[in-house]
């Protein structure tokens, strides 16, 4: 039976054990992480620059323990997103994030997760004004071709893969954005190691990008080691991520792709919205009912 997860992301504004109490409660047994603090108790999505250091050492065997002391396992953890990519179009931005994606890659070993999201590109947002976006297409794509290749050694040595995720860029941009679809992150990830770096499909995402998302599932293929489920509405998507099975995507095809596939990864619901005001345990309660209808 494959591991179906629940992204504590649908807690960002509760307390991390509330949030894992709520996914323990709602019938998952297992979790992705997300933005993290210096302790179990100082929790939060990073919102600003500023990053938090994980824990190490007993920290990390304390944060570990209290996960499981409610019958939850991690199975992937969420590195903060926003400019902690690792294909920053400057080298002191890359350098910096290289080093704050290692310390978050060692503490995912440490908590025993399996895999580390890792979002690639920057958001077209976060890039200087003053020049044309096109200007750093070539950059950003050494740059991160670069930086996986430093981290590789360290995923290694925490025994993790980096899991590089499909973004929804393209729609913000009057040029072909890259490495943001599965079609570029193929290929890219065929230089490196399938042990340390592999992918993952966001189905809200690939839908907001114009991408077809059981297409994306079939063009990683082997190389694909994690999923954030999420729907959203077939005209004018948002990356809403709404449950799914509440929005428009055909979730039949998407399941019978993974299943195609013969995906071995968690199969996670990353659900932060309610389409109808429900409350977040309601989604994490609306999640598992949906999974069960997929026979998860």
């Amino acid at each position: 039976m494959p591991d179906v997860s629940y992204s504590l992301v649908g807690f960002c504004k509760s307390a991390i054990e509330d949030g894992l109490d709520a996914i323990a409660n709602a019938g998952f047994l297992c979790i992705e992480l997300t933005g993290i603090g210096t302790s179990f108790e100082d929790w939060h999505i990073e919102q600003g620059d500023a990053v938090p250091v994980p824990p190490t050492g007993r920290a990390a065997a304390d944060f570990r323990n209290q996960i499981a002391r409610r019958g939850l396992r991690a199975t992937t953890f969420h590195a903060p997103p926003r400019k902690n990519v690792l294909g920053a179009p400057t080298e002191d931005w890359r350098r910096e994030k290289v080093a704050v994606l290692g310390n978050y890659l060692r503490f995912a070993g440490e908590i025993g997760a399996a895999g580390v999201v890792i979002h690639g590109i920057p958001n077209p947002m976060f890039l200087p004004r003053d020049k044309d976006v096109a200007t750093f297409v070539d950059p950003m794509v050494d740059a991160m071709q670069r930086s996986v290749a430093e981290l590789v050694p360290v995923a290694a040595e925490a025994g993790v893969r980096i899991l590089l995720e499909n973004l929804p860029y393209q729609r913000d941009v009057d040029i072909e954005y890259p490495l943001i679809r599965m079609q570029q992150l193929r290929p890219f990830v065929e230089d490196f190691p399938p042990a340390q770096v592999a992918l993952i499909v966001d189905t809200g995402h690939a839908w907001t990008n114009g991408d077809d998302p059981a297409r994306e599932i079939e063009i990683a293929g082997d190389r694909l080691w994690g999923t954030h489920l999420q729907d959203v509405p077939l005209k004018d998507p948002n990356d809403n991520h709404w449950t799914p099975t509440e929005g428009e995507l055909d979730w039949p095809v998407i399941c019978a792709t993974l299943r195609r596939i013969n995906y071995a990864g968690a199969w996670t619901f990353e659900v932060i919205n309610g389409r109808h005001g429900e409350t977040a345990d309601e989604l994490a309660r609306q999640s598992r009912a949906a999974a069960m209808t997929w026979g998860l």
